[in-house]
């Protein structure tokens, strides 16, 4: 990723046109599917499910949406020039925060009394009580609050920076939010080189919040489900498929919208080459990552921890196990290995898709072997129902972000960065 990045001077503000109602009524109808799920949810005879499929389908979709901004985050501080044109497809993930907020409410203070019900009443369990400095209610609640609301905070304020040199004065549809945003603006050029500072030193507390804050809300939402298990590779594991998720998310959007927006002349084979190698790499990294935690566990043959491995192994979950594997690693490893393959747009977004719903598929395998006590596999109608209700939430927010933000930088903006513009007189915005 060190070659040229042409960067031109004059670069249309573009964003996604009216949304066609063949598209809306998909949005509305994925919506539906997920309230029909949590109907039937609710008339099944197996409490509890709902819940437990409310969660990874939270955990994931949340994840992807700030996965996606990590990547922005990223890019940004490693100046990343090559990714100049893609870097606001990644930033749009920022738009399905306000909704995952809500729901992470629900998803909290609704199901809690299913989720931790292990450790929740355990006054005979003596590893359990050794755990409840850390494993009490309502302590969980409030730093898990505190956590979601600086992470998504900062991410919703990264995006406000991001985009405030590039809208002001714009007429149309959204002059009104454009003003909105753009009150007390300096001039393009100040604005730009203040946001660039702003964004840079936001960009390092995010990293290592995301990292710190994202680890945390793994092990109370995720491994206290199981609160006999440990593993200090599991945090590290949970946040990083968040990333990895968001980088393929990223890969998604921009094969899917490069077209319908116009954007040929801006995102060209190098971009997509570009993605192509960290969508591989990134794969490969999530299977060290877990490769590293299963082997130390089989190696230490210690009970405690083997458990959480057995359960996931073994019936009726053992074809999941394999299929995240072959989705997340195996394929894209063999499909994306050469060069050709990372180029083409359709290629690389259907391994892309792949290793997404790998990552669902993980998610889920994180929490129903710890929740359910069945002995068929907990995944059907209401699993993948509510996953295609926050599919419809999620793509509702991410276009409407696209039809609002400019999804290319000006140059003006670009200059702040110090990328190679050519020819940028010191007012110029998009053109």
């Amino acid at each position: 990723m060190a070659h040229d990045s042409a960067v031109p001077a004059a670069i249309p503000f573009r964003t996604l046109g009216p949304i066609p109602g063949a598209l809306k009524a998909l949005i509305a109808v994925l919506v539906l599917i997920g309230v029909g799920a949590v109907v039937l949810s609710s008339g099944i005879d197996e409490p509890g499910r709902f819940w437990q499929a409310l969660l990874f389908n939270w955990l994931f979709w949340s994840a992807l949406a700030l996965g996606m901004v990590m990547f922005a985050v990223a890019l940004q501080l490693t100046n990343a020039d090559w990714a100049w044109s893609i870097r606001r497809f990644a930033l749009g993930g920022a738009a399905f925060l306000p909704i995952s907020y809500v729901l992470f409410f629900i998803v909290l203070f609704g199901g809690y009394k299913h989720y931790f019900h292990h450790w929740l009443h355990a006054d005979h369990d003596p590893v359990i009580q050794a755990k409840s400095a850390y494993l009490n209610w309502p302590g969980l609640a409030i730093r898990d609050v505190i956590a979601v609301t600086i992470l998504y905070s900062l991410a919703l304020a990264f995006l406000y920076f991001a985009v405030r040199p590039d809208i002001y004065g714009v007429k149309g549809r959204h002059v009104g939010l454009y003003s909105r945003w753009t009150r007390g603006f300096r001039g393009v050029t100040e604005e730009a080189a203040r946001s660039h500072g702003i964004l840079t030193r936001m960009g390092v507390f995010m990293a290592i919040l995301y990292a710190f804050l994202w680890g945390m809300i793994a092990i109370d939402m995720a491994m206290s489900l199981d609160p006999h298990w440990f593993s200090t590779m599991f945090p590290v594991a949970f946040f990083w498929t968040g990333f990895h998720g968001g980088v393929a998310a990223t890969a998604i959007a921009v094969a899917v919208l490069r077209a319908p927006l116009g954007l040929e002349d801006f995102i060209t084979k190098r971009q997509f080459h570009d993605l192509g190698k960290l969508v591989f790499a990134f794969s490969v990294f999530w299977m060290y990552l877990n490769w590293s935690q299963y082997i130390v566990i089989w190696y230490g043959l210690l009970p405690w921890e083997q458990e959480f491995f057995v359960r996931r192994f073994g019936e009726p979950f053992a074809p999941i196990a394999a299929s995240v594997v072959i989705l997340v690693f195996v394929t894209p490893f063999l499909g994306l290995l050469t060069r050709p393959p990372k180029m083409v747009p359709q290629i690389l977004a259907m391994f892309a898709s792949l290793i997404l719903v790998g990552h669902w598929l993980e998610r889920f395998l994180l929490i129903a072997p710890s929740l359910w006590e069945g002995e068929k596999l907990p995944l059907g109608l209401p699993e993948i129902g509510l996953g295609l209700g926050f599919a419809g939430l999620f793509l509702a927010s991410y276009l409407w972000y696209l039809s609002r933000v400019p999804i290319l930088p000006s140059p003006a903006t670009l200059a702040a960065r110090g990328s190679a513009v050519v020819n940028v007189p010191a007012t110029t915005a998009h053109v």
